[in-house]
């Protein structure tokens, strides 16, 4: 007597299934690659279509073509991690993954590339708590996790290898005859968009991803795998018995762009706090990298902007390492997320989270709190020269509201949010403005700090910014892009120099020398041989054409600087 199909099922000990929710693995790879080609490239297609040289039928069948093109390219990647066990979570990820980037390039007009996912890697947790709005929680749920807990519910049927690898051999002829045919008819359309418009590989989702972390891997492999050293004939001539100790502060800014400066002649006294200090202004100042983890470590390393890789200077000396073997007493106090490296082999105080409920909340410091580290270390002096880095927090954003105390809310309305696209550019602008502001009230109060000790010490202050800031110019945001995409206001940072009486007796040059070259056009590469020639350090690493300093000096001599 032949068996019904439930008496089959259930002699196999298993019941029988509905199967209204089946799928193929290659009927989800093509479904989950047009929801990421459709939905998750939104910026991609609106760039392209911006940018087309062509407004014809011919240019809307172009875009059509490439879209069928990417869909079926992307159609057979998903479909080559289509495997038992492992293929539905790989593919939830991947909707995860490409949610998560799409949401940022939509959200802040960002790329997406090797120096970006650098930023992300290095990023510590307060920072990346304040890009975790609550509408990009929504946007990643929609377009993201909704998706992937779709793809996990699902029944998927794998099929039998050999039809399976039928299927695929099918795509990719699929693939070869849909490339052969766009590339025939539009490769002009396609070159000319590809060669004018680069920043379009770095929209594209998830490729821009893999893209990143594969030149990232690139850049780890090819860096030396032992610490460099660097400057090892560095040395200083002994200092006369009646010479007073030289004590650098080198104030790191974060985020500060240049365009804000009223120093630099920004409408709004964004400066006030540093009216009647002799501090010279550079207002043509280039910044080494658009994002923190490629400026900081850039501008303290002899590499410069043009050779400089971020594997390469993680394991090599940097500046403050000969400064530190030629004599000079080194400390690093940190109000941001850490030095990125290098401070890895000097003297660290980390203030970033210091228990201080006047300048401290929600596991973060205001600047204010460097003050108090400057107090530190001015309190226990070197027995000779010293150099103290300070680390800001500076005009980090999107929350720029919460950079500055709410007595020097100077300019309103502000954009008390970390949703700042729904700000509007005024209320945007103001709240950054007044984060510039307290940025200048913490100088002053550094250089009030080092003043008071003029009769004991020689002293110099040189503020500099890591990078600059997009406020939502072009619609772009924040920063990161990279060098050849992004605009003056995250490459143009503002520089602010200041000496006491006895340092320009002794380095032989003055404000009012400072300011003969305080237009010349100077760049993070200049900080180097700056920090070396100001504590007189002779090294084959000293260039004198980059020393602000010794470019300042008369030919008269120190005499005439103390004028």
């Amino acid at each position: 007597m032949p068996k019904t199909r439930a008496i089959e099922f259930a002699e196999r000990g298993a019941p029988p299934r509905s199967r209204r929710w089946v799928l193929s693995a290659t009927a989800l790879a093509w479904a989950v690659a047009l929801w990421i080609v459709a939905v998750d490239n939104l910026a991609f297609w609106r760039t392209l279509w911006s940018v087309r040289d062509d407004s014809s039928l011919r240019g809307a069948l172009a875009l059509g073509a490439l879209a069928l093109l990417l869909w079926t390219l992307f159609a057979l990647l998903i479909r080559l991690l289509c495997w038992p066990r492992v293929g539905k979570p790989v593919v939830a990820l991947l909707l995860v993954l490409a949610a998560v980037t799409a949401s940022f390039i939509d959200r802040y007009g960002i790329v997406v590339d090797r120096g970006m996912l650098r930023n992300v890697l290095q990023t510590d947790w307060r920072e990346a708590g304040d890009l975790m709005t609550a509408s990009f929680l929504a946007d990643v749920t929609l377009r993201g996790l909704l998706p992937a807990a779709l793809v996990l519910a699902l029944r998927v049927e794998f099929g039998r290898w050999r039809r399976g690898a039928a299927t695929l051999g099918a795509h990719v002829l699929l693939l070869v005859a849909f490339g052969a045919g766009a590339i025939a008819a539009f490769y002009a359309d396609y070159a000319a968009a590809a060669r004018n418009h680069r920043e379009l590989r770095h929209l594209l989702t998830p490729t821009n991803v893999f893209n990143g972390l594969h030149g990232l891997w690139r850049e780890q492999r090819a860096a030396p795998t032992t610490l460099e050293r660097v400057g090892i004939d560095a040395r200083r001539d002994p200092a006369p018995a009646a010479a007073r100790p030289l004590q650098v502060v080198l104030v790191v800014g974060e985020t500060a762009r240049a365009a804000n400066f009223s120093l630099g002649g920004y409408a709004r006294p964004t400066n006030q706090a540093l009216d009647g200090k002799p501090v010279v202004y550079f207002n043509n100042v280039s910044a080494c990298g658009t994002d923190t983890a490629t400026s900081l470590p850039c501008m303290f390393s002899d590499l410069g902007r043009e050779r400089f890789s971020a594997a390469a200077a993680a394991r090599r000396e940097n500046v403050l390492d000969v400064v530190k073997r030629a004599g000079v007493a080194v400390r690093w106090i940190d109000n941001n997320s850490g030095c990125k490296g290098v401070c890895a082999r000097i003297e660290t105080l980390d203030l970033s989270s210091a228990a201080d409920p006047a300048l401290c909340e929600g596991g973060e410091c205001l600047d204010g709190v460097l003050l108090r580290g400057l107090d530190d270390a001015l309190e226990r002096p070197a027995a000779g020269d010293g150099l103290v880095v300070l680390h800001m927090k500076g005009s980090h954003g999107p929350a720029y509201y919460r950079r500055y105390p709410p007595q020097l809310r100077r300019w309103q309305p502000t954009c008390d949010t970390r949703e700042i696209q729904r700000c509007s550019s005024e209320a945007l602008r103001n709240t950054y403005d007044n984060g510039i502001g307290y940025t200048s009230e913490v100088l002053a109060g550094m250089i009030d700090r080092l003043e008071a000790r003029s009769e004991n010490q020689d002293s110099v202050l040189l503020y500099v910014s890591d990078h600059g800031e997009s406020l939502g110019e072009g619609n772009v945001y924040l920063h990161g892009l990279p060098w050849l995409l992004a605009p003056a206001e995250q490459k143009q940072v503002p520089m602010i120099a200041w000496l006491s009486d006895g340092a320009a007796r002794r380095l032989g040059v003055g404000a009012a020398d400072l300011r003969h070259v305080a237009g010349r056009a100077w760049s993070h590469d200049d900080l180097v041989p700056t920090l070396l020639g100001l504590f007189a350090v002779r090294s084959s690493l000293y260039a004198p054409a980059g020393d602000i300093f010794a470019n300042a000096r008369p030919a008269a001599g120190p005499s005439a600087a103390a004028r």
